[in-house]
């Protein structure tokens, strides 16, 4: 039996896929200082669709929750005391039927702080003219929230997308390893496109960090603005609780003109109470 071709509305690109192995589909979620959108769940949407086609082929699947949180909280400065976001997951998860498990980034360390400092040392010495782009852009924008700590910061985790995305494996950055045993599906946000440029790089840089683990990259065609960063004025996961979908989405459609981020979030919410037939 040849490899099946799967398409959804919600992916970009259909993915090929063989039919007598258990495909692991990888997809980012964690918490933002500033809260929890009501939109949140909707980036797990494409994960959950991809899963509901592959078992309607017989074919067996897990969502992997990457969880960067140790990661990301360190580099933006943050301190998240009780983070709710896996509880929010979880439930909306076994609502809809899906097998899933939580992979998260290992605490900051001194061993896992050298390391990310050498890769990012190879990306700001780099003379690739697309990696200097991008890790210039990357910068500035962690410069503009964070001066030169905040650039610094950047680099360390630009240095940690590949381990996250599997390209690359280290136990002190991630300690959970795979093997070829299964097949790998990154389901990404738009955002994620320059980080995918970096992901290459390094994993060039390094093969003795390399996973040689084959994966299939593909961009969802929702949350270009990513479902767990809030937008200014947008509803919060607390009001979604406690006034309901159709107030959020009556909030939502009075902000989306304000510019493309809130209509496409919009959009999004949409997508999400489409879902669940609301």
């Amino acid at each position: 039996m040849g490899d099946i071709i799967i398409s959804s509305g919600l992916i970009k690109e259909p993915i090929s896929l063989k039919p007598d192995s258990v495909v692991q589909i990888s997809v980012v979620a964690y918490e933002h200082q500033a809260g929890i959108p009501a939109r949140f769940c909707a980036g797990l949407l494409p994960a959950i669709d991809l899963a509901r086609k592959l078992d309607s082929y017989g074919i067996k699947s897990a969502l992997r929750l990457l969880d960067p949180s140790p990661i990301a909280n360190y580099c933006n400065g943050w301190e998240i005391k009780q983070p709710r976001f896996r509880e929010i997951i979880a439930e909306f998860l076994q609502k809809s039927g899906v097998v899933f498990f939580f992979d998260e980034a290992e605490q900051i360390s001194n061993e896992g702080l050298e390391l990310l400092r050498a890769l990012g040392l190879e990306l700001e010495t780099s003379t690739d003219e697309n990696v200097i782009g991008v890790v210039q852009r990357i910068q500035e924008s962690g410069r503009k929230h964070g001066g030169d700590s905040g650039a610094s910061n950047a680099l360390l985790y630009m240095a940690a997308h590949p381990f996250s995305w599997l390209d690359m494996y280290h136990p002190s950055i991630w300690k959970r390893r795979y093997s070829n045993d299964h097949q790998f599906v990154n389901l990404m946000s738009k955002s994620e496109e320059r980080f995918s440029v970096v992901r290459k790089f390094l994993q060039n840089r390094r093969p003795d960090l390399s996973t040689n683990i084959s994966l299939i990259d593909r961009y969802v065609a929702i949350c270009s603005t990513p479902c767990y960063i809030p937008l200014d004025g947008e509803p919060m996961f607390e009001e979604l609780v406690s006034h309901g979908y159709s107030w959020c989405y009556d909030r939502y459609r009075e902000i989306k003109k304000r510019n493309s981020n809130y209509e496409r979030v919009c959009r999004d919410f949409r997508l999400l109470m489409s879902f669940l037939e609301l």
